[in-house]
């Protein structure tokens, strides 16, 4: 049986559920929010590095950024465009998210919704899960 909570919130307030998990009389502590500014980590700039790692490139190798005329642009882009913090899959691993399901969570996250989490007991698991879809988090899953 997993031991962690998941849900998704619309808004990452998470005040209600915060008064839900006090009046159950349990820890605020192990509430974890990964917010949609966790799923990018800024702007790639034209002539920046990919979330691959590779570099940027498009003329022919020989192009020196802000030096030649030539203007690379990120790939399916017009310009600038986001790549993602390497550290998020991490964060999400460390919620037990299995990882053909991280993408989900992923997606959820760039898509402007936040990922709540609850590491929870044993002994606990049932009722953190019910103050989850009590508290109006969409997707409650236990992992």
């Amino acid at each position: 049986m997993g031991l962690v909570v998941t849900g998704i919130s619309q808004d990452g307030d998470l005040a209600a559920l915060e008064a839900q998990l006090k009046a159950a009389g349990l820890p605020l502590d192990p509430l974890q929010l990964i917010g949609p500014d966790d799923s990018t980590q800024g702007a790639a700039s034209r002539a920046g590095i990919l979330s691959d790692g590779g570099l940027i490139s498009g003329g022919g190798g020989t192009g020196v950024p802000g030096i030649t005329s030539h203007n690379p642009t990120v790939p399916g882009g017009s310009g600038a465009s986001f790549f993602r913090n390497e550290t998020l899959s991490d964060r999400l691993g460390d919620l037990e998210i299995p990882d053909d399901e991280v993408e989900n969570y992923v997606d959820t996250l760039e898509a402007g919704r936040s990922v709540v989490a609850y590491f929870a007991k044993p002994d606990n698991i049932d009722k953190v899960s019910e103050i989850f879809h009590a508290a109006g988090l969409a997707k409650v899953k236990t992992f």
